[in-house]
């Protein structure tokens, strides 16, 4: 891929702009179009072994002059077998981060030959050697047995920072870890004691920018030998096949970035060299040595560091899968009781909110909010009710099943406002979507960062890269504590375990409520249509019985008063019949209630207005709760609820009746109880009374048309909560509406 493609600039010597910091991101570092001076390069033709391009100092280094070589055969440079060799290791289709190494006596000394290939291009390099070899000395054995043997990940990249330096004489050794960021942080350090210690430190993105991290993660070691030499051109600055600059990212004496150049003197270095940490072939980290003199490392203990960095990288997923396991096997044990409860649930929603099974803390997490089947359950510090609609509409709309961050706001700028409640999220979806799941949430958590110099908003300037790299504090704020890859790992197996045991039923069970609303859908609109018609023609038969009766009335005998009596009862209650069931199919389709502040005192004072005809007649006596406090409920249901419960303690509450309405604040929810003493109801007949048109006794004894209660239960779990009644034969009933909070329900 050309640098264009790349989104990158054209270099400097193609009439490229001046890099400043402003397009530094954009810089095409992998064809600088020169070298470092200690080393000379060779670009060859794969097929013929012609020599293309040189740099301009080979006379120095290979003893013969570059006008000498370009055109000419590679096999002027390398004898016949030292040729063989390479070619046979760098054959057609080599990736270009493969490489081959050797030592060759030529007239002007041992030099080191580092080769790779690049697509028809063979790149090789020469430097000194002195033909020292770094892989059998006592050090780098115990280098290798000091890292298999750390214990933990801290303790591994400690021992890795004292064994590279100790192997490579550099005056500062640091272990640098990429936050998700790309922002990054010194996590060891093994350095001179004279030596300002940056252990802790992070460094913006901006440091190491994307076009320096991909090339870092296919090339693992690069080296700035002397920030003060002054690069050597390749000649001809461009391939004369192709016209186009050659490829030098693989090529360890590849000229560095002039801005990376000025932000290593801003350090006080003057050389450099970094090894790649890559696990699961990611950029994890790099070994970063600085010197604070020039240091041309030998490329034997290039290789040495090289393979460390590959020991390292192996050891760090071995330590951190290590640890993770660790963590998960504390979580074992829940996770198995949780599992078990759904598989033997009827209902998700109330299994994984069961504040038993401990949700929350099975990630760790302040709060935790339970969705299915468009309902939501919230247990612990969770956001208001609207807001926690706000935000599950919000998931809705993202890709995949499985989402975490521990800075929401950034994700979902809202958050912003939620910050101690929901800073950090980590959501499930059951199945392939959304549509039922887990979230868990965490507070925000300040903390402080101490920065290399400067924060990502002003780590450069307008001259280059920042001058100082003074400790730099920051209070960070909008973030969570991180979620542990255990906690991740641990989220999608039970995402994993939820959709294996509840996606079929869900999906069935989806499909028979769908047809199950169908048909009560079809069932109200029908019981509605004959509620609503039948109440004009009741009407028109009540209005021509009571006219009968007024002017027929002298001309009856017993019987016909006695039948006439009977028509006019009957059809008062056919009218009450039509109204009661009116009222309840209106309540089916009623759109869902809109809870609000409710002033109980209030409600009361209505209801008690309504019924006060009845309370005179009854002489009755009530005692109402001393505290007046604000519900979150649907006023006018709250209404219709109280009514129909006082009016049944009237009818049913003995003579005269005694009332009580209490009101007690349990955890998370109100209780509200009406209170009588009457004569009670038997055990068994508990769940009958709050059935459809469901009476006890005989309708003489007992006046109603057994809906009152249906409806009150009704309202009951509209608001998320239940009615329930505790009642003993002659000990009265009391009638108990729990309502829950709203945060705690959806």
């Amino acid at each position: 891929m050309g640098y264009e493609e790349a989104g990158l600039l054209p270099p400097t010597y193609l009439g490229g702009p001046v890099i400043t910091p402003d397009n530094c991101d954009r810089e095409p570092i992998h064809i600088p179009g020169s070298i470092q001076p200690h080393g000379a390069l060779l670009a060859v033709d794969a097929h013929t072994q012609l020599i293309l391009q040189t740099s301009v100092n080979t006379a120095a280094h290979l003893g013969q002059p570059p006008e000498s070589l370009r055109g000419s055969s590679l096999a002027t440079v390398l004898s016949e077998a030292a040729l063989q060799p390479m070619l046979a290791a760098l054959p057609v289709g080599s990736p270009d981060n493969l490489q081959y190494r050797t030592t060759l006596d030529l007239p002007v000394g041992r030099r080191a030959l580092t080769a790779h290939r690049v697509q028809d291009l063979l790149i090789l390099e020469f430097e000194a050697s002195q033909g020292y070899d770094p892989t059998g000395p006592h050090a780098l054995r115990n280098a290798v047995f000091a890292l298999e043997g750390a214990p933990t990940l801290d303790g591994l990249v400690q021992v890795a920072a004292q064994v590279v330096r100790e192997i490579s004489g550099f005056d500062r050794v640091m272990i640098y870890r990429f936050a998700p960021d790309a922002s990054g942080e010194v996590i060891a350090e093994a350095r001179r004691a004279d030596l300002f210690s940056f252990l802790g430190h992070r460094f913006p993105e901006s440091d190491i920018p994307a076009q320096a991290r991909a090339l870092y993660l296919r090339h693992l070691l690069r080296m700035t030998a002397n920030v003060e030499a002054q690069p050597v051109p390749l000649e001809p600055l461009l391939n004369p096949q192709n016209g186009q600059p050659t490829p030098l990212g693989g090529a360890v004496l590849r000229a560095t970035s002039p801005m990376h150049i000025q932000y290593l003197r801003n350090m006080g270095v003057a050389s450099s060299l970094s090894v790649s940490i890559v696990v699961e072939g990611r950029l994890w980290g790099l070994i970063s040595c600085h010197h604070l003199t020039p240091y041309v490392v030998p490329p034997e203990i290039r290789t040495a560091l090289e393979y460390l960095g590959r020991l390292l990288s192996l050891q760090v997923q071995i330590k951190s899968r290590a640890d993770t396991d660790a963590f998960r096997a504390r979580l074992h044990a829940q996770h198995a009781r949780l599992v078990e409860a759904v598989a033997h649930s009827l209902d998700p929603l109330e299994t994984l909110s069961d504040e038993r099974l401990d949700l929350a803390g099975l990630m760790r997490a302040s709060g935790v909010i339970v969705f299915f089947e468009g309902r939501w359950r919230a247990r612990g510090q969770t956001p208001s009710p609207t807001e926690i609609e706000n935000l599950l509409a919000w998931l809705r709309t993202q890709e995949g099943s499985f989402l975490y961050t521990d800075a929401l706001a950034e994700l979902w700028p809202p958050a912003a406002q939620l910050s101690d409640r929901a800073s950090g999220l980590l959501a499930i979806g059951v199945g392939n979507n959304w549509a039922e799941g887990v979230v868990w949430l965490r507070p925000e958590i300040a903390t402080v960062a101490r920065w290399g110099g400067a924060t990502p908003q002003s780590a450069k300037d307008s001259l280059g890269p920042r001058r100082s790299f003074a400790t730099y504090v920051e209070t960070v704020r909008g973030r969570s504590e991180p979620w542990h890859p255990g906690e991740l790992e641990e989220a999608q197996d039970l995402q994993r375990a939820l959709t294996a045991t509840l996606g079929e039923r869900l999906h069935v069970l989806r499909a028979l409520n769908a047809a199950l609303e169908r048909s009560n859908a079809e069932w109200q609109r029908l019981a509605f249509v004959i509620a609503h018609d039948m109440q004009e023609p009741v009407r028109l038969i009540a209005q021509f019985a009571e006219l009968f009766a007024l002017r027929y009335r002298q001309q009856l005998d017993g019987q016909a008063e006695r039948i006439l009596h009977f028509l006019l009862d009957e059809t008062a209650r056919l009218r009450t019949l039509t109204q009661d069931l009116y009222a309840y199919t209106a309540l089916l389709s009623a759109p869902p209630l809109t809870r609000r502040p409710v002033a109980l005192d209030e409600v009361l004072r209505d209801v008690l207005a309504k019924l006060e005809p009845q309370i005179r007649e009854t002489q009755a006596r009530l005692r109402l709760p001393e505290q007046a406090p604000l519900l979150q409920a649907d006023p006018e249901r709250l209404r219709d609820l109280l009514l129909h419960l006082l009016r049944n303690a009237l009818t049913f509450g003995g003579r005269p009746p005694r009332i009580e309405v209490e009101l007690e604040r349990v955890p998370g929810a109100w209780q509200l109880t009406v209170r009588d003493h009457g004569p009670g109801i038997p055990p068994e007949y508990h769940e009958q009374v709050f059935g459809l048109f469901q009476r006890l006794g005989r309708r003489e004894d007992a006046p109603g048309n057994g809906i009152g209660l249906a409806l009150c239960r009704k309202i009951a779990e509209q608001h998320g909560g239940r009615l329930t009644l505790q009642s003993t034969p002659g000990a009265g009933c009391a009638f108990t509406f729990f309502l829950p909070d709203p945060e705690h329900h959806g």
